[in-house]
């Protein structure tokens, strides 16, 4: 008896054992960085935000829109994506199909406009544009009523016409709502609208907005086909820019933030919180997908 009772303990270790060593393995997806493989920024990734668990293997997948990304996600072609914190909780809002499984704090993030390297006098007036925004807090006021309390559905913002004036062209793309948003019928509304017009409007110069994919954002402006990106993510705390490719330059940052949040499909029917305990985030990395 003692005997198979040995035996017994001996397989249960035997299968902690064997449990403890098997590979997970968590897909997770993010718009595309323009300066960067997959596997590139993995590494960089790894170096801030990867728990210390050599059991745990991290793979990340592109995409060039926000739409492909939450595709992908439905599909479980990847586990979960990636976002700014403002991002994440708009798409929860909108939606309850998703709910959000880890919030991860980093330094220095924002957003800036990107131009061509031989636009730096335009550079230099959007810079110039911004800094009288937030002197009279014309851009904090911006951020307050479409970003920090967003509308379901916000009004597109009519732009100032300049008779004999330039036109400046600026990419948009819709993939970062409430910031960057593109409404159903294509037309851009909301944040990116509004902080554009008070632009034009300072600059006297009037504004068209061309739509284009977010993975297609330098592809635009190396063509000509825009004069201005509406944004590129911005690392304060980098040498080197994982969404900034040689040639672009950049305004300084309009918006900023600190913490990540990654979401998930939400499993229907499953009571919803807004917090973790220790043991739901140390299971996220222990059970496998």
């Amino acid at each position: 008896m003692k005997k198979f009772l040995c035996f017994l303990v001996f397989l249960v270790l035997m299968s902690s054992s064997a449990y403890a060593l098997e590979k997970r393995v968590i897909r997770l997806g993010l718009l595309s960085k323009l300066n960067s493989s997959e596997e590139e920024f993995l590494e960089t990734w790894k170096k801030t935000y990867a728990p210390k668990n050599q059991n745990l293997e991290i793979v990340v997948k592109f995409y060039d829109t926000l739409n492909a990304m939450q595709m992908a996600l439905n599909a479980v072609e990847i586990h979960e994506m990636i976002l700014p914190d403002v991002v994440a909780n708009y798409i929860m809002k909108m939606s309850n199909e998703y709910t959000s499984s880890i919030v991860l704090r980093s330094k220095g993030m924002g957003l800036a406009f990107g131009f061509r390297e031989d636009s730096k006098e335009l550079r230099d007036q959007f810079n110039a544009a911004l800094s009288a925004l937030r002197d009279d807090w014309t851009l904090e006021a911006l951020e307050g009523a479409y970003i920090a309390s967003p509308s379901d559905n916000p009004e597109p913002v009519k732009f100032t016409k300049f008779d004999n004036a330039d036109t400046i062209k600026v990419a948009v793309t819709g993939d970062l709502p409430p910031i960057d948003f593109v409404a159903a019928d294509g037309e851009p509304a909301g944040f990116n609208t509004a902080v554009l017009s008070e632009i034009g409007a300072y600059l006297k110069k009037n504004v068209e907005l061309i739509n284009v994919d977010a993975g297609a954002r330098t592809a635009a402006l190396a063509s000509g086909r825009v004069d201005v990106v509406f944004w590129y993510e911005v690392d304060m705390t980098a040498d080197i820019q994982s969404d900034v490719p040689d040639g672009v330059i950049l305004s300084k940052p309009y918006f900023e933030w600190n913490r990540f949040i990654h979401l998930k499909k939400a499993v229907k029917g499953a009571e919803q919180t807004n917090w973790w305990s220790a043991r739901d985030f140390v299971e996220l990395f222990r059970i496998g997908y």
